[in-house]
């Protein structure tokens, strides 16, 4: 289940608390690399990318911005890859947004084409497959109540595929040991910051 802008305080919380952190002395030109993993038809992703444009244009921020997003399901992926979607998506996207970052086309929207040239949207499994590396932050909302006894072993994938002081975000309804591996930011949207605990590479 996945929609725009799910759970509107999430993205209040990005960009109060994690947005402003990545571009704090960042290093000009550097990307900002963000992991969307079990995307579903991309509207997470696409929705984070809004909300980071639109940060950075407040701000005058000039970052590039990388965004992966993957999913098991080929079909969602291509889907998501297309950035079309039914008219009933304005329900939970503003008009200025809808004209700002969205086409109209027949039966629906299109997502601009320079907002999916900021998503890389790819079939991945998350128990299998190695995760993306050197990432700002890793957005996995609701993904973990389908994974069941494999938490933790996401949980240390996550740490090992964030930089040092990277973010993650789950659902609100997700809970998850993460001990020393990671700090909270925002109890109530489910933020994170990475602990500086040295971990080794995933096994696979």
């Amino acid at each position: 289940v996945t929609s725009f802008f799910r759970g509107p305080g999430s993205f209040e919380a990005l960009t109060k608390f994690v947005f402003p952190a990545l571009v704090r002395n960042r290093p000009a030109g550097t990307a900002i690399r963000i992991w969307v993993p079990g995307c579903a038809t991309g509207e997470e992703a696409y929705s984070i990318a809004m909300s980071l444009q639109e940060y950075l244009q407040e701000t005058g921020g000039a970052f590039p911005v990388q965004i992966f997003a993957s999913d098991i399901s080929e079909a969602a992926v291509e889907k998501a890859r297309s950035g079309k979607y039914l008219e009933n998506i304005a329900a939970d996207v503003s008009p200025e947004r809808l004209s700002r970052y969205f086409t109209k086309v027949p039966d629906g929207y299109q997502v601009s084409k320079a907002l999916r040239e900021l998503c890389i949207f790819s079939k991945h499994n998350l128990i299998d497959d190695p995760p993306f590396g050197k990432l700002d932050l890793i957005s996995c909302r609701n993904v973990l109540i389908y994974l069941g006894a494999v938490h933790k072993d996401i949980i240390s994938l996550f740490h090992y595929a964030l930089k040092p002081d990277g973010f993650l975000m789950l659902g609100r309804s997700e809970t998850a040991n993460l001990d020393e591996m990671f700090s909270i930011i925002s109890p109530d949207q489910r933020i994170y910051a990475r602990g500086q605990t040295p971990r080794g590479p995933p096994l696979f």
